[in-house]
């Protein structure tokens, strides 16, 4: 199994959402602290604002906590500060702060069938609609640093000189995020 580095986006600055939603308690736990959990003793970085820099180690310890001192900049941005502080031979894996459902089983589906051959892996449910975490190769960074400033990993996933493999998922962790006030309002575990 290929070793990767998952790498939590974090400095957003939930804007639509009015208060910063990967760090305050959903139902008992913060996202970010059930995505920690999920995550176990993965190698991981969580890309944080520097006022957010004590809020992460603390939710998840295990992480190495990076700081986009320009969240403003999109999370195409935040994927290339933490790609900087990651050796260039190592595959790495994008999950979104905001994804409180990710969980050990779609991580370990999502390894799985990141086989030899891939340089971007992601899940996709019934309808083909794709979802998080998207792990690439570590030949795929050139897709990375040509990416402009925003919210344009689907670019980067979807680059036509990477080979892709969609891996079907239907558990709701790989696509359920909370963008709005109406997703957090309405938020259950199953």
């Amino acid at each position: 199994m290929r070793k990767i580095v998952y790498i939590v986006l974090a400095a957003g600055a939930s804007s639509r959402m009015g208060f910063d939603k990967v760090f305050e308690p959903l139902e008992g736990r913060s996202p970010l602290e059930r995505i920690a959990s999920a995550l176990g003793e993965r190698d991981a970085f969580v890309v944080v604002p520097p006022e957010r820099i004590d809020d992460a180690v603390r939710q998840a310890p295990l992480a190495l906590t990076i700081v986009n001192d320009q969240p403003a900049r999109g999370m195409s941005y935040s994927l290339k500060v933490a790609l900087n502080a990651l050796p260039p031979d190592r595959h790495f894996a994008v999950l979104l702060g905001d994804m409180p459902l990710v969980d050990e089983p779609l991580l370990e589906a999502i390894e799985r069938g990141f086989g030899d051959e891939a340089d971007v892996a992601y899940p996709v449910d019934a309808g083909g609609q794709p979802g998080h975490p998207v792990l690439f190769a570590a030949r795929a960074r050139a897709a990375i640093a040509a990416l402009p400033d925003g919210d344009t990993l689907s670019t980067a996933r979807d680059a036509q000189s990477l080979a892709r493999v969609a891996i079907p998922y239907e558990h709701r962790g790989a696509f359920v995020d909370l963008d709005d006030p109406s997703d957090w309002n309405g938020f259950s575990k199953e």
